[in-house]
């Protein structure tokens, strides 16, 4: 057993717990949250007289495109609307990064956890023909 990789490897693992906090400090916020994203839009209008058919000034529109099971819903939305729906877009958004992020995080530590148990592996006490049988 290489004890100076073991204790590498250890410290790594400490290294990932201090890094835990920070992936689940989304998960303790209080805010609402709501699957969706908040985009602005251009567009024409369909007025031939319109300046956006005429100098392809194009009409800006703010808008949420929500996710429901069954699909996706879009809608404009006033500055009022863009002031309460944003917040909780944005927490959803945090909060499903950092649910990737913990994905990400534990099959790196499971992957040192491997490798602590391979340098920790001992085959002392087992018969000549049990050592020459490879462990899981």
């Amino acid at each position: 057993m290489a004890k100076d990789s073991l204790s590498q490897l250890r410290r790594e693992v400490h290294a990932k717990l201090s890094e835990l906090d920070r992936i689940l400090k989304p998960a303790f916020e209080h805010e609402p949250v709501l699957p969706g994203v908040v985009t602005v839009s251009r567009h024409r209008c369909g007025n031939p007289g319109c300046a956006c058919a005429r100098q392809a000034k194009l009409h800006e529109a703010v808008r949420i495109l929500i996710k429901f099971k069954d699909g996706y819903a879009t809608r404009s939305l006033s500055e009022e609307e863009v002031r309460s729906f944003k917040p909780r877009a944005d927490a959803y958004r945090r909060l499903r990064k950092a649910r990737s992020d913990l994905g990400k995080w534990s099959k790196e530590v499971v992957g040192l956890l491997d490798q602590i148990e391979r340098e920790r592996r001992s085959l002392e006490g087992l018969s000549e023909e049990d050592r020459k049988r490879p462990l899981r």
